[in-house]
């Protein structure tokens, strides 16, 4: 990921400065794009590095503090604004909002064409993002190839996105969590009781989230549902096996989007949760199978030809044969 400040160190923006709103230069730049319209605010995502002119601009004061607020709430990243020709300086009422909002208000010398900066930032994110994706796979990958459980996912998962996990089976019963952070009433009662509140559950299926999550298979965004303990959004991630729903990843949202990395790094890690489920479920039915075979074996008129082999075998899963009678097979041979 790229940071303001990050961007502001680059080359390319040689000679631009932060005037206000340094206290929010760590903010993650997602793209640059340049704006043209007084409404700006409107065609925008939100991660935003925005640049424009001062003619660009609302011309009346009130209406330049409408379009710096409505940046700031869509959640640009920064706005660079040219100086140099049309204005010396960018307006002191504007630094006074990006200041008090945290928000990185950049001085642009006019001679830097935006369209150089636009594309050398785009091009820095789209490598870092490629460096960011391979480390995530790569990361996610080894945790297979360790044979690494779910906590250690959760674990994982949780550093990867900054958030805090909790990993869930199809009766939302608690597997694993990791928290980075304060949690909620809902999340509280899943660390009490092991499970999700029953109400959020029936909550959940009643507004149509786990309709739609069966549906698609795919995860959604949670809203804040405060009359079942949900104080804090939420996204809802389904693990999925042969099209099958056998469990749930729920990343609590503090208020900041996910970026594109982050929902691909939660989709990765649905997908290897799937697979340690999966891994899991024929351990336990090769376990079985092998426990029903030795169980056969032990009724078989032959069982005493090979006591040594059986009483091994049985002593794997807990069963001391000799402790449990006082005879040996021997010992039962010598005294019929």
């Amino acid at each position: 990921m790229l940071t303001v400040g990050d961007a502001l160190g680059l080359a390319v923006f040689s000679g631009a400065h932060c005037v206000a709103g340094a206290a929010g230069l760590g903010r993650v730049v997602e793209w640059v794009h340049n704006v043209g319209v007084p409404d700006a605010a409107n065609w925008l995502n939100g991660g935003e590095l925005v640049l424009t002119t001062y003619i660009n601009m609302p011309q009346d004061t009130d209406a330049q503090a409408n379009y710096l607020n409505a940046m700031v709430d869509k959640g640009v990243a920064a706005l660079g604004i040219a100086v140099g020709r049309y204005i010396d300086r960018i307006p002191q009422p504007l630094c006074d909002i990006a200041e008090a909002r945290r928000f990185p208000l950049i001085a642009v010398p006019f001679q830097l064409l935006f369209v150089d900066i636009a594309r050398t930032i785009n091009q820095a994110i789209a490598q870092r993002d490629l460096r960011a994706a391979l480390d995530i796979h790569q990361r996610l990958t080894r945790l297979v190839m360790q044979e690494a459980g779910l906590t250690e996912l959760a674990v994982t998962l949780a550093t990867l996105v900054q958030q805090s996990v909790s990993i869930e089976n199809d009766r939302f019963e608690a597997y694993a969590n990791h928290n980075l952070a304060p949690v909620d009433e809902a999340r509280r009662y899943t660390q009490q009781q092991g499970r999700t509140d029953p109400r959020l559950v029936a909550a959940l299926e009643s507004r149509g989230y786990l309709p739609e999550i069966r549906r698609t298979l795919r995860p959604i965004m949670l809203p804040k549902m405060p009359d079942v303990g949900l104080e804090m959004e939420r996204i809802l991630a389904p693990i999925v096996l042969n099209g099958e729903v056998y469990g749930y990843l729920w990343i609590i949202a503090d208020g900041s989007p996910l970026t594109e990395l982050e929902r691909m790094a939660v989709e990765s890690g649905s997908t290897v949760a799937a697979l340690m489920l999966l891994r899991e479920e024929r351990a336990q039915r090769a376990a079985v199978e092998e426990r029903t075979e030795l169980v056969t074996r032990l009724l078989s008129p032959r069982a005493i030809e090979r006591e040594d082999v059986y009483a091994d075998r049985a002593a794997r899963w807990g069963l001391n044969l000799r402790a449990r009678t006082g005879w040996s097979w021997s010992t039962a041979r010598a005294h019929r």
